[in-house]
């Protein structure tokens, strides 16, 4: 077995120890070990901050910015057009049945269809999607 003879970069003592892939050259297991615990400690700190930190209401409120022509001040309001295919790219929703379910929820009955119609098809594109993801899976395992 290879062994590593030589002084700890941290702790400047001298050491041996088993070569092992897991310890970097230039640490001994201790301080290898402290150092790594010092940064999960961290790490999950940073964790608890940022949880509690955290802005809950973030992921509602998204901004569509548009430059103000001149025309636009003439005219005294400012044209933006909201379709469901813009909603979908700024919220980051993908595309396929996702995006799909996700227009077919904010046009709502705006086509005339009726709220039980409308749960039916969202409810289809929503099962369509959980087929893909278990299609992808097996997909996955096959290879």
């Amino acid at each position: 077995m290879l062994e590593i003879n030589r002084k700890c970069g941290v702790c400047q003592r001298f050491f041996r120890r088993p070569a092992a892939a897991r310890v970097p050259d230039g640490y001994c297991t201790t301080c290898w070990e402290l150092s790594d615990q010092q940064l999960q400690e961290r790490d999950e700190l940073a964790d608890r901050q940022a949880a509690e930190n955290a802005d809950p209401g973030r992921h509602y409120r998204w901004e569509i910015r548009r430059r103000i022509t001149d025309e636009d001040i003439a005219r005294g309001y400012v044209a933006v057009k909201v379709d469901p295919y813009r909603i979908a790219k700024v919220a980051g929703v993908g595309g396929g049945p996702h995006e799909h379910a996700t227009k077919k929820l904010l046009r709502g009955e705006a086509k005339g269809h009726e709220a039980r119609e409308l749960i039916r098809e969202v409810r289809c594109c929503l099962d369509r999607w959980e087929e893909m993801i278990a299609e992808d899976e097996e997909e996955a395992r096959c290879r």
